[in-house]
């Protein structure tokens, strides 16, 4: 799908984007796919050298909510290569364009319709990513959910229970991983396991999740990692107890289980038998 954008429709997007956002948003999520187009058309702004960074920014705070909407807008936007236009915006200095273009990847990349490897066509990609992990906590966060969505993928499962089957979400085989593990995600996400944010320390552990699932050369590597003079096996076996919220008891639960699947750890390790016993 080309994106032309006409001079007077450019200033009457222009316009209505400079005046209300949130008004801009609500028109979006209409049947009628010319006024989805329209938001297709926001990426023109993006790319434009003339448009402030204040108007980009509002661009793809606008395209993050078209985002959220069906898979078609997803599509839509994938057909009109918002990926590359995102991760270029990744460059700015400015921090608030570059948490407004994460926070648009994040979504567009959990969407079940955008292919994983488009993240990693770009080999300077995953770098920049995570030279960005250290700039705020929403970076952090947004980084660290579009790992653990690229890094796997959905396959069909049955528990072997009477229930009709379920989505088991599964690591990619080892090459997202080896990806991520060579860029050193482990160093650089290690750390976020205690961030004040818990919304960062949930995505972190999400991807030692992906990352240690049927892979021993990572998980006989996160046994050695110190974080703040802890192992990180006990403080994954930390986020085991009662008092944490069950999504953080469940997710670590899959950490320790896939390292030891992997014989990075003993299932007979004295710590998590108290753990999970008790």
């Amino acid at each position: 799908m080309a994106c032309v954008l006409e001079t007077p429709l450019r200033m009457s997007i222009l316009s209505e984007v400079t005046a209300s956002s949130r008004h801009y948003v609500d028109r979006l999520f209409d049947p009628d796919p010319q006024k989805v187009l329209q938001g297709v058309m926001l990426l023109y702004l993006l790319q434009q050298e003339n448009s402030s960074t204040e108007l980009k920014t509002e661009c793809a705070v606008v395209l993050g909510s078209l985002a959220m909407g069906t898979e078609n807008n997803v599509k839509s936007l994938l057909d009109c290569h918002i990926i590359p236009v995102l991760l270029q915006g990744l460059l700015s200095p400015d921090l608030k364009f570059i948490e407004a273009c994460l926070r648009c990847l994040r979504t567009i990349f959990t969407s079940p319709v955008t292919p994983e490897e488009l993240l990693y066509s770009d080999a300077t990609v995953i770098p920049h990513l995570m030279a960005l992990l250290s700039r705020s906590r929403y970076t952090q966060e947004y980084i660290c959910q579009i790992f653990s969505h690229c890094c796997k993928l959905r396959h069909w499962h049955s528990c072997g229970f009477k229930s009709s089957p379920q989505p088991l979400l599964c690591a990619n085989g080892p090459d997202h991983q080896t990806v991520l593990f060579n860029h050193g995600a482990v160093q650089n996400i290690a750390h976020l396991l205690t961030s004040a944010s818990y919304k960062v320390r949930m995505q972190a552990l999400k991807c030692f999740a992906v990352l240690a699932f049927e892979n021993p050369q990572i998980s006989m590597t996160l046994v050695n990692v110190l974080v703040d003079g802890e192992l990180l096996p006990q403080i994954f076996v930390k986020m085991l107890q009662r008092d944490k919220p069950i999504e953080m008891q469940l997710t670590s639960a899959k950490c320790l289980t896939y390292m030891c699947r992997a014989g990075a750890i003993r299932t007979d390790d004295i710590c998590i038998v108290l753990k999970v016993g008790g």
